[in-house]
Parts: structure tokens; sequence; C-alpha cells
């Protein structure tokens, strides 16, 4: 079944992320990505109505601030204006640099682009082309099944089951 997708990740270096694991040969499941922090606000109604039947609907989301009130609605507003449409929580306990340091081996998100800082290493992430993120990644033994699987905080332990499933492609 060749389903459409849309991940709907908190910055630009989920975005950057995500669209690195599409190159090929893919690792998630292809599809829209759109920068919406749907932790902080609620995804217009307007924007719900374009994703279309039968789609996955994806929430990458830090779990670093405790609070899911705008989540569990974002959620609610999906089921009720969009037709059979899948959602998958990715949960990045607690932020996206903790991730990437459990899924490749550095130790320090820092090593990874060789910058002076985090927020010179989110900077130097971004700003990189897609497939030289993506062969970046692979160099540091990027692991696909060891990102977005930790066990989250307490507050957001409704929202982890184990659905990552659904957009990880075979290898």
């Amino acid at each position: 079944m060749n389903r459409r997708c849309v991940y709907y990740v908190e910055g630009e270096c989920e975005r950057q992320l995500i669209n690195s694991l599409k190159e090929q040969p893919g690792m998630v499941v292809p599809g829209k990505v759109k920068v919406y922090n749907v932790i902080q606000k609620l995804i217009p109604k307007s924007q719900l109505l374009t994703i279309q039947k039968d789609s996955i609907v994806v929430f990458l989301i830090d779990t670093d601030v405790d609070e899911t009130k705008y989540l569990s609605q974002n959620i609610d507003r999906i089921r009720k204006y969009c037709n059979n449409v899948h959602i998958v929580n990715l949960l990045q306990v607690l932020n996206f640099e903790d991730e990437i340091i459990r899924s490749t081996d550095v130790t320090k998100v820092s090593e990874l682009t060789k910058s002076k800082s985090i927020s010179n290493f989110k900077s130097d992430f971004c700003r990189m082309k897609t497939e030289d993120c993506r062969k970046l990644l692979e160099r540091h033994h990027f692991d696909i099944d060891a990102i977005w699987c930790t066990r989250p905080p307490q507050s957001f332990e409704g929202f982890a089951e184990d659905n990552s499933k659904r957009i990880i492609l075979k290898r």
C-alpha cells in the first residue's frame, strides 16, 4: 500500500534529519515535511483539511517541555477533520541532540559536524545539503532503530506507543 505521509517537525534540524532519511535508499516513508511546533500551538483547520484520506501524519516532538495539552488537541482535531488517518508520534527524549547522540557513534553532537558549540552544531547541521547530511550520518554509524525509542517522561507516556515501525522502511 502506497500511503501519503505528512511530517510535522519542531524545527529546522528535525526537517533536515527527516529529509536526509528520505534520501535513497530511503530509511523512512517519503512525505512532505512541515516545521510546526504541535506542542505549543494548534494546527489550523485549513491545513488539516489538506491532509488526504489514508495518510500517515507524523509528529516529531521534543519531550523537554512538560506540556501535552496542544499535542492532545492536535491529535483530536486530526481525528475529527481527517478521514482514516494514522498518527505516528516520534518522541525525542529529551531533544534532537540527545537522539542524535543515541543513534550515532558520537558522544557530543558537536563532534558530528566538528562544530564549536551546540548552537553552532544546529546551524551547521541545518546548512548542509540533504545528501551530505545523510552521508555524514552514515559515516557516524547512524542506527534508525536506535532513534525515537527511549522511554519518554511520564507526561508523554500516553503518546509513546511503538508505532515508528509505520514509517521506518525495511532494509
